[in-house]
């Protein structure tokens, strides 16, 4: 499936040249913005919160180069034809959309995301990208970024795997000033939901497998 996204993407990687030689809608400011930042990691986050990410988020990443085709016509199909919204973003255009906050519904900013999500794929590991979003992440009220999300929650000690999947699960669902009920309902069953992609993941591990 590697070779068939890569097929895929070709179109749009020349396309990010091109973005990129031209500067067009200053695709070049807002890819320094993005090169600044993953350069200022200094660490990457443990292994587990990260794998913990990716199944929750972007399964198949280490597959595609920065856009997901699969889920992209997936969602197209259920947005059409089911008039459900799916995401189709992956790790990488999600951390362009936050470094970048550029939020506009519009076809142009959803390619140009997506442009820039391969360009940053092409130069920074998963594991940077992966770092470097959770750092800045909108989490909940206040809770900008990992690291402001633990300083509210006064935590202090070592993450455990639990605590880990709520962190991830408040990508989906950041935690709001008020209608807290209706929140508390909906981080629950969202963390139930990665707590079972996770045992699923795990099990296969141990088989040897890898989930699809």
């Amino acid at each position: 499936m590697k070779v068939m996204y890569f097929f895929l993407t070709i179109p749009f990687y020349l396309l990010m040249k091109l973005f990129y030689k031209l500067n067009l809608d200053n695709f070049q400011i807002d890819f320094v913005k993005c090169e600044k930042n993953l350069k200022s990691v200094q660490q990457l986050l443990d292994e587990e919160i990260i794998n913990i990410l990716f199944i929750a988020e972007d399964h198949r990443v280490l597959r595609h180069f920065g856009i997901d085709h699969y889920a992209m016509l997936r969602a197209i199909y259920y947005t059409k034809f089911k008039n459900q919204f799916q995401g189709a973003s992956t790790i990488a255009q999600q951390y362009v959309r936050v470094i970048t906050q550029r939020y506009e519904r519009t076809w142009k900013r959803k390619l140009r995301e997506q442009l820039l999500a391969i360009l940053i794929s092409h130069k920074f590991s998963n594991q940077q990208i992966a770092t470097a979003y959770l750092k800045i992440a909108f989490l909940g009220s206040d809770m900008d970024g990992l690291d402001h999300y633990l300083k509210w929650k006064k935590v202090n000690h070592k993450l455990s795997t639990s605590e880990k999947i709520e962190i991830v699960a408040r990508l989906k669902y950041p935690e709001p000033l008020n209608n807290k009920e209706i929140w508390r309902s909906k981080i629950k069953i969202r963390v139930s939901n990665i707590s079972c992609k996770l045992a699923t993941h795990n099990a296969s591990s141990l088989k040897g497998g890898a989930v699809t």
